[in-house]
């Protein structure tokens, strides 16, 4: 299923890990385990945020990726199904024809 991940970085954890080296590391280290179809970086509430799209195979995959970032981060995180136009567009035509 695919998910869309919004993972928030306190400020002080966040700039413990960019001098000590963690934040980038835990990042790279999550690239590599969720392969993500996107990521994004940015700001919000304050915090450094990470938006990532991935392809979540079963729920127990939610400790194997979030769990480093809540350990090494300090890591809020939210994690919702989504979809991209194909998929809405199968979604739709399946409500429509049937």
């Amino acid at each position: 299923m695919r998910v869309l991940m919004k993972v928030q970085i306190p400020v002080e954890a966040g700039n413990e890990g960019v001098k000590s080296g963690v934040l980038p590391q835990t990042i790279r280290e999550f690239a590599d385990a969720a392969k993500p179809e996107a990521m994004y970086f940015t700001v919000a509430d304050g915090m450094r945020t990470m938006f990532a799209v991935i392809d979540m195979a079963t729920t127990a995959d939610m400790p194997r990726l979030g769990e480093p970032l809540f350990l090494k981060l300090n890591a809020s995180i939210e994690a919702t199904p989504c979809m991209n136009a194909q998929e809405l567009a199968a979604g739709l035509q399946a409500i429509t024809t049937g």
